[in-house]
């Protein structure tokens, strides 16, 4: 999730998402149960315990209930503090693990799952969490004032509120266990419920906080005195505009896994240069969640820093192409435009060899990907696709976004003239176009206001649908109108896909997807990054995560 950026909302059926079928917890670990990272030594070097962390982020979070966010920043912070049923498991994009839930069963027909609880935990607040917390936390997001759904994104995409969704009941079978029954499979089930809008907050301090005052202003629990949940920190303090505290959980439930800090600060960066200058002296910052790639070499050449190995890219940075806009509904044009780009060229000058080109419009990493052969640079080539889609003296406006660097496109003015070049040398007159990235860039560019743009997406999970589905699904009955691609054929294979519980059955209709989406070129997926993240030196034992899903409870300060 994590993104500024947030997808179209989709409609409940379109988001019946793919597939995890009868799937035990493998693993008692809980978030940050995994070991090492950066400046870890194999186990060998003695963990001290204490000190305060400070980590810079991006922005500001949104507000302190997980339920009603949809921003990376906000996840971020919620890793340490907030926990579900289930969780992914430290460094990986797409292996699911119990937290909450020590193991689980979903029925053949994938109408049911029932979950084993683990005992024994306490809310941060000292409540107790049982089958009737969980019960209590689902029916309070099924049944969320229409105000509040507006910003529940997650549920609201993933699942529908009230008799529109595809959850019939949650029910307490007893104090360990939970059934979920629902209305039609839904085979990302599992995969959807380890983002951080579904980590689970103490019914109590819901309750006492005015959690559902759909007046945001006055609800206490999302401005004041939220995160009450089972993690390894708890919230401590909140200063809009500068900087988040949660401190160490000191009854934390998993004492294995127990924090080692003290607590950790998150400090707001907005701008990249004033994190990294603020990093690299040391006085202000331990842990930058991202910098920018060139930053990352040279301070991985100097030996000043700790880069943080993230491990699979689970992102896209890309072209965006709208057909509702001539001359790019003629798909010779669009195949002109993919042979102009010289996407290894982009990769080279932008990225500090922390991407890799391209192949599809979801990374190597996510569940059913296939390599597409889609077209690569050639000018000759894009000069012969223009001449044959007829269209002459082709004119693009083209747009990129300004005051801002997100971790598929660190430089966009700078990708956009190496585009914009490439796009010229074909035959292409381009218009350039630029606005500030949030609100005017992103909701001009989401109501299908632009006919060719800058953009990207960082997954939530790294499934086919939260890439394709998210990009090409019908939104409403309708294409999406970012993009303006009507294809019903592909619209219906992805829905079949996502209501499937047979993992062959989905992999075959998400194979047919990949191909057409390969012969139609909607858009041109540009490269997967690896955002990079750094550290002093004597941070230990951070384990890295290209969905950026970073646990701090297995730091160390060495110092």
């Amino acid at each position: 999730m994590r993104n500024s950026r947030y997808p179209a909302v989709m409609t409940v059926v379109v988001l019946l998402l793919a597939a995890c079928t009868n799937t035990p917890a493998s693993s008692p670990s809980t978030s940050g149960s995994a070991s090492g990272g950066p400046g870890a030594s194999g186990g060998t070097d003695q963990v001290k315990e204490g000190g305060t962390f400070v980590v810079a982020i991006p922005g500001d979070i949104d507000n302190l209930d997980m339920a009603l966010i949809s921003d990376s920043n906000s996840s971020y912070v919620g890793n340490q503090v907030m926990q579900g049923l289930v969780g992914l498991a430290p460094g990986t994009v797409d292996k699911v693990e119990g937290v909450l839930a020590e193991s689980w069963e979903a029925s053949t027909e994938g109408l049911t799952y029932s979950f084993k609880l683990r005992s024994g935990i306490k809310f941060h607040d000292g409540t107790d969490f049982n089958a009737d917390a969980v019960v209590y936390n689902y029916n309070r997001w099924l049944n969320l004032p229409a105000e509040l759904q507006a910003v529940a994104y997650y549920f609201g995409a993933v699942f529908g509120f009230g008799t529109t969704s595809n959850i019939t009941s949650v029910e307490a079978v007893d104090a360990s266990t939970v059934k979920f029954t629902l209305k039609q499979p839904q085979s990302n089930f599992l995969l959807a419920q380890t983002v951080a809008s579904f980590f689970l907050s103490s019914p109590d301090a819901l309750k006492k906080f005015d959690a559902d005052n759909p007046d945001i202003k006055k609800n206490k629990y999302m401005q004041e005195s939220g995160m009450v949940g089972t993690g390894p920190f708890k919230f401590k303090e909140w200063v809009a505009g500068d900087h988040v505290t949660v401190e160490k959980n000191a009854d934390y439930w998993d004492t294995a896994n127990a924090a080692h800090l003290d607590e950790i600060v998150f400090k707001e960066y907005p701008d990249q240069t004033a994190e990294f200058n603020a990093l690299e002296t040391g006085s202000e910052v331990d842990f930058a969640q991202t910098i920018a790639p060139i930053d990352a070499q040279s301070a991985k050449d100097a030996g000043t820093l700790e880069i943080i190995d993230r491990g699979d890219s689970c992102n896209v940075g890309y072209l965006g192409l709208n057909q509702a806009k001539p001359p790019l509904d003629n798909p010779k044009v669009r195949e002109a435009i993919a042979y102009a780009l010289n996407k290894q060229a982009y990769v080279d000058a932008f990225y500090a060899g922390a991407a890799v080109v391209a192949d599809n419009w979801m990374p190597p990493a996510t569940q059913f990907y296939k390599a597409l052969s889609l077209p690569t640079y050639s000018l000759d080539k894009a000069k012969a696709a223009l001449a044959d889609s007829g269209v002459s003296n082709p004119t693009i406006d083209f747009w990129y976004p300004s005051n801002v660097a997100r971790p598929y496109m660190p430089d966009p003015k700078g990708l956009f003239e190496a585009i914009q070049t490439d796009l010229e040398a074909a035959g292409f007159t381009v218009t350039p176009h630029t606005a500030t990235w949030s609100p005017d860039y992103l909701d001009a560019e989401e109501v299908g206001k632009y006919q060719a743009f800058l953009l990207g997406w960082t997954c939530d999970w790294a499934g086919p649908d939260n890439f394709l589905n998210t990009f090409f699904g019908f939104k409403e009955g309708k294409p999406n109108p970012e993009f303006g691609y009507n294809n019903k054929q592909v619209d219906d294979w992805m829905l079949e896909a996502l209501t499937l519980p047979d993992t062959a059955q989905q992999e075959d209709l998400w194979t047919k997807v990949q191909d057409q989406l390969a012969k139609d070129l909607p858009t041109i997926p540009l490269l997967h990054s690896t955002p990079p993240a750094a550290a002093q030196t004597y941070v230990k034992g951070v384990v890295g995560s290209g969905a950026l899903n970073e646990y701090f409870n297995t730091v160390w300060l060495d110092k």
